[in-house]
């Protein structure tokens, strides 16, 4: 057996494998036949909320949705509050806000993740229900140090 890189010539042969895995497992993210479905035609739930003084935007909620049967129920938060804005309630607004709107899309949970030293952003998320799930060991490098991350994740 010969392990290594795959090369263009791979693109066929691999895709036919994971065809064959989706068929085989229930582990694949993808159940049988939803890999043939082209991307127009999949389901897309994900939106954006934002927060707005006059013209100018001051925050915003991203929440996406792969489109995938099995995954199809939950969401990844995004978010971001301009440092002017924070602690005035609009990270609080925008969340609630996009959560009310998960709910009424019929999605079921959203997650996302958060450095472990935001304490500001943790106790909003654990304000409006997340709860840690988990924790992301240098999942990130900033300014040339391994930051961690919370997973989190709140059921609807």
């Amino acid at each position: 057996m010969e392990i290594r890189l795959a090369g263009p010539d791979d693109d066929l042969p691999l895709e036919e494998l994971r065809t064959t895995l989706d068929e085989e497992s229930t582990f694949m993210l993808m159940e049988p036949g939803e890999r043939a479905v082209p991307d127009s035609e999949r389901p897309r739930l994900s939106y954006r909320v934002v927060a707005a003084e006059g013209e100018r935007l001051v925050g915003f909620v991203s929440v996406s949705v792969m489109p995938y049967a099995r995954v199809r129920h939950r969401g990844h938060v995004v978010m971001g509050v301009r440092a002017s804005h924070t602690g005035r309630g609009v990270g609080r607004a925008l969340l609630e806000r996009a959560i009310a709107e998960a709910r009424s899309r019929g999605l079921s949970r959203l997650e996302l993740t958060v450095m472990t030293h935001n304490r500001r952003a943790l106790a909003l998320y654990t304000r409006c229900g997340f709860q840690v799930e988990g924790l992301r060991r240098a999942s990130m490098i900033i300014g040339g140090d391994r930051v961690d991350e919370y997973y989190m994740g709140l059921l609807l």
